[in-house]
């Protein structure tokens, strides 16, 4: 599959769409009926899932696609991921960390710091601070929503792994990739998402077999039909929490759905279009800053909302997800106008 301008572009236009699917994500709220849970599922449980898995796949496949096992070209992978991947990485979770410690330490704002964050930092032992970086023991760094990062960091060193089974055993590779994360296994001393690895390998098996996916543009309104309805059965058992192939369905329904978010970028045209392209740069900020915003955000709506309906949690929910992608925008704006160099080393040259 090769990288044409068009195929280009419209890489660089899903971007900012993806990052928001993320937000989606972690911009949930508790729901107070059925009608809200519903909504708040559909959409970050489908939409914003099947966001990830792309991501994953995007990731593989651009680095598989001018990758071979030679020393050089490894080394090459690794220094160019030490920029884009393990800098950012390293700066929004030291700097989270230590926002959280001040904060904490003022008598004035310490109650602000709660659940997730707080647990980082009952004590000031080196392992607690490992955790804070690497998420090794509760599953999470403390900027949470950057495990895809360092789960991407891990699959970049063990590239080669991934290219020799992409190119020895690619389809039995795909079902032992795809085995796990159906069956859902774990290690026990190591906690894996075993999304990521999947749908990497799959990036990788895209890039290295070459795999022709036009065949996806000719059928793109069956596979968006396909996937909507997926996803409103699927938001349908969450929501009534019927847990009986569940998790298959879920499963089957991120596939479809990665398929589906391909095709329908076919569909976005003027202005919307327009506007996606010239803010893709900053979808890795929006990505990176979105936590702790979004946070902040439901604790302020929280506060404002007494006594909430399914109607009222429904608005706050897309106010909250439209609210911290239009600040982290807007901030990541100015940081680009204002210190290029220090905005492209926090995202990785993405700008």
């Amino acid at each position: 599959m090769q990288i044409t301008p068009e195929f280009s572009g419209k890489i660089k236009f899903l971007r900012l769409p993806l990052i928001i699917g993320i937000v989606t994500i972690h911009s949930s709220i508790n729901p107070v009926g059925y009608a809200d849970k519903f909504f708040q599922t559909f959409i970050w449980s489908t939409w914003g899932g099947s966001c990830v898995a792309f991501l994953f796949i995007l990731s593989g496949f651009l680095f598989f696609r001018n990758f071979n096992l030679s020393l050089n070209s490894y080394l090459e992978k690794l220094k160019s991921r030490f920029w884009t991947l393990l800098v950012p990485y390293l700066f929004w979770n030291l700097a989270l960390l230590a926002m959280v410690l001040i904060v904490l330490n003022i008598p004035a704002t310490s109650s602000i710091i709660q659940g997730h964050y707080k647990k980082y930092v009952e004590d000031y032992s080196f392992a607690n601070f490992i955790d804070c970086l690497t998420g090794y023991r509760s599953g999470y760094p403390i900027t949470f929503h950057f495990w895809y990062v360092r789960d991407l960091i891990a699959m970049v060193i063990l590239s080669p792994v991934f290219l020799l089974v992409a190119r020895k055993i690619p389809y039995l590779g795909l079902a032992l990739f795809a085995a796990p994360w159906l069956l859902k296994l774990q290690l026990g001393f190591i906690k894996i998402q075993w999304l990521g690895p999947l749908f990497f390998y799959l990036g990788c098996l895209i890039a290295v077999q070459k795999l022709d996916l036009t065949w996806l543009n000719r059928r793109k309104t069956l596979i968006i039909g396909i996937y909507l309805a997926m996803a409103v059965v699927l938001a349908i058992m969450k929501t009534s929490e019927i847990e009986t192939f569940q998790h298959l369905f879920e499963c089957c329904t991120r596939v479809v759905g990665t398929m589906a978010i391909w095709c329908a970028s076919d569909l976005i045209a003027g202005k919307l279009q327009k506007v996606c392209l010239n803010l893709s740069g900053l979808a890795f900020f929006v990505y990176a800053a979105h936590e702790p915003t979004v946070t902040v955000l439901k604790e302020v709506f929280q506060r404002l909302s007494k006594n909430p309906n399914s109607v009222t949690v429904m608005v706050h929910y897309l106010l909250i997800v439209t609210i911290a992608t239009l600040v982290t925008l807007a901030a990541g704006s100015l940081l680009q106008r204002y210190t290029p160099k220090f905005f492209q080393v926090i995202t990785g040259a993405r700008g």
